[in-house]
């Protein structure tokens, strides 16, 4: 199986991040990086950290 350069548009990057880098930028309890973790070991896809995240609800 061989690549054709011609059609590299055709393929998209995965973008995978630490989870721990992930639970920093984006603020995240202990409990739920741990959590993070356990579901999806230490690296994971964006998508999924983001579909797997709690959704709180803020007051303010």
């Amino acid at each position: 199986m061989s690549i054709d350069p011609a059609k590299t548009d055709e393929f998209k990057l995965r973008e995978v991040w630490s989870v721990q880098e992930f639970a920093r930028q984006y603020r995240l309890s202990k409990m739920e990086e741990s959590r993070l973790k356990m579901l999806h070991g230490p690296f994971a896809e964006m998508r999924d950290l983001l579909a797997g995240r709690e959704r709180t609800v803020s007051v303010w």
